[in-house]
């Protein structure tokens, strides 16, 4: 692989990952756990299933053929959006000071891995090791893209403090319906 190949990896990952449901993850888990915590746990998951993607790309690839990985996306990204703007109307406000419950690395960690497993960032990062044969330098792309990406969202992050929870809520659920429906179009996320 030449640098080339690994610069468009990683640029197409960034790319993609810029709008992903992770996006909205990053954002709400840092204003709860800080940024340093929920930066590394996210990394740290989304490369290791990047690598492991990588290297189990032919059965990765076969399991994510079809469109019927559109139609289940879309049906789960639905509920989520939906559970969101309900969690939006239905909870109190909270105080930024209060009510701080933090989630802990490990659990941080399973958010982003599970966020992540079938996605279609995944199904293409099979696909680039599949073509290219070096599934170490397309793990190390795929990992930055998604790095860098979910430490902008993270670092947006403090421009959003003086937003409300249930307004965080409620936009999280109509870009995660916004997503279903692209899902269920056929057009990747």
């Amino acid at each position: 692989m030449n640098i080339t190949e690994f610069l468009v990896i990683l640029g197409i990952t960034l790319a993609a990952e810029l709008t992903d449901k992770s996006m909205v993850a990053a954002v709400l888990l840092s204003r709860r756990n800080g940024a340093a915590k929920t930066v590394s746990a996210a990394v740290t998951a989304v490369g290791i299933e990047a690598f492991a993607v990588a290297f189990l790309a032919n059965s990765i690839r076969l399991l994510l053929h079809g469109s019927l990985i559109h139609i289940v996306t879309g049906i789960a990204l639905t509920g989520i959006g939906i559970f969101l703007i309900i969690k939006a109307f239905r909870d109190e406000e909270e105080d930024p000071e209060e009510g701080q419950r933090s989630s802990t690395w490990p659990k941080i960690f399973l958010i982003f891995f599970l966020a992540e497993l079938g996605d279609v960032t995944q199904a293409t990062t099979a696909g680039f090791a599949l073509a290219t044969g070096s599934p170490i330098f397309v793990g190390l792309a795929a990992t930055l893209g998604m790095g860098i990406s979910l430490t902008a969202a993270v670092a947006l992050t403090r421009y959003t403090q003086h937003l409300s929870q249930r307004l965080l809520y409620c936009l999280a659920g109509i870009i995660i319906l916004v997503l279903a429906g692209l899902s269920f179009a056929g057009i990747g996320m």
